[in-house]
């Protein structure tokens, strides 16, 4: 290996020189390219890498190749020359996310571990559906440079009611200028704190949650509102106190039958419904779930890539294991309780509350700051640059107004959002016309102050989506008193109600006929102003928070088991998988994967399975109508490298005797049976006990994989056999 390492640091450092003649072989460059890719594929890494270079001082503008170059070194162990090379990518492509994402794994391999983070953080921000970064990230953060644990003494008061901000903070890393959640999460926890109430954010390291001081959230959000550049030194100073105090402090000191909230998104932190099963055994903690939209599985297609199987897996857990939902409008219960009823048909017990946006102006009067300097009039378009809010409409309306009227008769169109994801059309269309150019702005990274003044200072607004959760946009705009023209679908309706002007959703001449009454027609304009002072008022914040507050009050005291609530839909004899299952739809099974693990030992549900961890992994399964004795069915392998494992059975609370057990080879398949004699009523629990010594992977001491499981009566053969079938045969069809 050393001979190797040697060997591509030469060719790297000659490489970037780019002094050297062309290898004298006659190969062309896709000769040489072919060459070295059928190398890399054989794994002859130091071969591949000096072909690679050889194409490289042929054509050193294809990216792609300096990735695979630094791969190739990466892997003959000289990680240095590796990370030099992913940033010769990373000039040539400096928005591709995954060029981040290597440069992140060559400097944790340096021990560059602050450094790593940023990168991972960078990956994300520029692609929010690369979940190796996130995964990355999120251990990155856990697992920092040693530092000195708080002391024993440093208690932490129960709470009875705990906000948990993790993906606040998980977003506060990369960005500062809040966009639609985190706007609702920053107002209603800095209005709910005090008086019993507590924020929190979860540690990935340790499995718990932990308390992020109230004035270090407090200047958290109110550094959010004053400005909007992420490495401004008081922002990422905030930052870090706040992460800090997760990383560092004790565990939150839940108080028996306090509520823990989640206000924002929690289905991309590892094993966090597994958590909350735990806090619900240990302390009666009783879970309460925001739920903003349903658009993932209702509008896939407008999602970025993995998000939908995200959601929909989550859902359903949240539908298991909330002992009551938040929804933000009437559109979004009504989207919520149609799913969990299809879900779970006809367990109505859990509540779903609705609490509706009506928030004021983002700022008080006397906190407006003047605008950025603008020439012309303006309307204003509040929304992520993504597909589901179809710029590409109006932009479309904005030709087809300066066709109409002159460019100089058409006021601006001022865009203000993050770029999202799906809006190719949008951007090109954009790109490809002078005309618009000129009469439309893109503006990002807006702090609140701007976003108060460009709201006070536009002739209107305009808000077009083909779904939504609610329409912060648009309730913003009625509390600055200037007339939204809305797309009419889902929640749009009530977040507008009587004071916009809605057009037919995705009929660009009814927006453009809306936009031309508005902005060429002074009198239709004043009369659609008076019609909306006449609206009801909108209300404060610090009022919303109190109907959160009384909707907490009413979460019942007792609340149903995760456990319990599946047992009615639980089958013996089905077949269920223990792994992230794929599709957009929240399943019973997404439900079942999820909540029969129970324990630390437990990895992350991967598509293949789970892996389970050096300990005593438990597997809890609901109770059935079984009479006598259950047959138990794991589909395991065995744990990497192989080794041995222990397993046994029995009741819920009499889980006794000895283990049996099992050496496997390397990720071995395996079908292991056991018997639980008087199991009618009761819910049934394996133990899988992996001993010191087993396998290291990825820092960690792992045992074997659970794929999946059958229960059913020892003595039911038709199910025995039906599982059999199968698991044995590839494809069976009955003729």
């Amino acid at each position: 290996m050393r001979s190797e390492t040697g060997r591509i640091s030469k060719a790297a450092e000659g490489d970037r020189r780019m002094d050297l003649p062309p290898r004298p072989d006659g190969l062309s460059p896709d000769d040489l390219l072919a060459r070295a890719d059928a190398l890399r594929d054989g794994r002859a890494w130091a071969d591949a890498a000096e072909l690679y270079a050889d194409y490289l001082r042929r054509r050193p503008d294809h990216w792609q190749i300096w990735v695979q170059y630094g791969h190739c070194t990466k892997e003959c162990g000289d990680a240095e020359t590796a990370l030099l090379l992913y940033r010769d990518a990373e000039r040539l492509r400096p928005e591709e996310s995954d060029i981040h994402l290597h440069l992140g794994h060559a400097l944790k391999l340096l021990g560059r571990r602050d450094e790593a983070a940023e990168a991972y953080a960078r990956a994300v921000s520029l692609d929010p559906a690369n979940d190796a970064a996130r995964a990355e990230l999120l251990a990155a953060a856990a697992a920092p440079a040693p530092v000195e644990e708080a002391p024993p003494d440093a208690a932490v008061p129960a709470a009875a009611r705990v906000f948990d901000a993790s993906d606040l903070l998980d977003y506060a890393k990369r960005n500062r200028a809040p966009t639609g959640i985190q706007r609702v999460q920053l107002n209603l926890i800095e209005h709910s704190l005090g008086g019993g109430a507590a924020v929190a954010a979860f540690d990935p390291a340790s499995g718990a949650w932990k308390p992020i001081p109230r004035e270090a959230f407090e200047r958290l959000a109110g550094l959010a509102r004053s400005g909007a550049d992420p490495a401004d030194p008081d922002w990422r100073d905030a930052v870090s106190a706040a992460s800090d105090a997760v990383r560092r402090g004790p565990p939150l000191d839940f108080a028996p039958g306090c509520t823990l909230v989640t206000l924002g998104t929690a289905w991309w932190i590892p094993n966090y419904l597994l958590r909350v099963r735990e806090a619900k055994a240990r302390h009666g903690v009783r879970y309460v779930a925001m739920v903003y939209d349903c658009i993932p599985v209702l509008r896939p297609q407008d999602c970025a890539e993995g998000l939908s199987a995200e959601f929909a897996a989550w859902f359903a857990g949240a539908c298991v294991h909330a002992d009551a939902m938040l929804a933000i409008s009437d559109c979004t219960r009504d989207d919520a309780l149609r799913l969990r009823r299809g879900l779970l048909p006809g367990a109505d017990d859990v509540p779903v509350a609705v609490l509706p946006l009506h928030a004021g102006p983002l700022l008080p009067e006397a906190a407006a700051a003047p605008a950025r300097p603008r020439r012309r009039p303006y309307v204003l378009f509040v929304a992520t640059v993504e597909s589901r809010k179809n710029h590409l409409l109006v932009f479309n309306a904005w030709l087809a107004l300066i066709r109409r009227h002159g460019a100089d008769a058409v006021p601006d169109l001022v865009c203000v959002g993050k770029r999202g994801w799906k809006a190719d059309e949008a951007f090109a269309l954009l790109a490809g016309s002078r005309a618009l150019r000129e009469r439309v702005f893109l503006l990002h990274d807006v702090s609140d102050a701007e976003l108060d003044a460009l709201y006070r200072d536009c002739l209107c607004t305009v808000f077009n989506s083909r779904y939504e959760g609610w329409g912060l946009p648009v309730t913003e705009s009625i509390g600055y008193g200037k007339v939204p023209i809305v797309a009419d679908n889902s929640s749009l309706r009530q977040a507008g109600g009587e004071a916009a002007l809605f057009f037919a959703s995705g009929s660009e001449p009814e927006l453009v006929e809306r936009l031309e009454s508005m902005l060429f027609d002074a009198e239709f304009r004043a009369a659609q102003e008076a019609k909306l002072r006449q609206a009801p008022p909108l209300r404060r914040w610090g009022e919303l928070a109190a109907d959160l507050a009384a909707a907490l009050a009413a979460v019942p005291a007792n609340p149903t088991p995760p456990l319990a609530r599946l047992a009615p839909f639980f089958r013996a004899g089905a077949d269920y998988a223990v792994r992230a299952l794929p599709g957009s739809d929240p399943t019973l099974e997404m439900a079942i994967a999820d909540a029969v693990r129970e324990g630390p030992c437990w990895g992350r549900l991967k598509e293949w399975g789970v892996r389970t961890l050096r300990g005593c992994a438990v597997l809890r399964l609901p109770a059935t109508a079984i009479q006598g004795t259950a047959r138990i069915t794991l589909q395991m392998q065995g744990p990497p490298g192989g080794g041995r494992f222990g397993l046994r059975a029995g009741p819920a609370g009499a889980v006794d005797g000895p283990f049996r057990w099992i050496e496997a080879a390397d990720h071995e398949r395996l079908f292991c049976v056991l018997k639980v004699p008087d199991a009618a009523g009761r819910e049934l629990v394996v133990e899988i006990d992996t001993p010191e010594g087993s396998h290291l992977e990825d820092g960690r001491l792992v045992g074997p994989n659970l794929l999946g499981f059958m229960v059913c009566a020892a003595d039911d053969l038709a199910a025995r056999l039906g599982y059999l079938e199968r698991k044995a045969l590839a494809k069976l069809v009955a003729v």
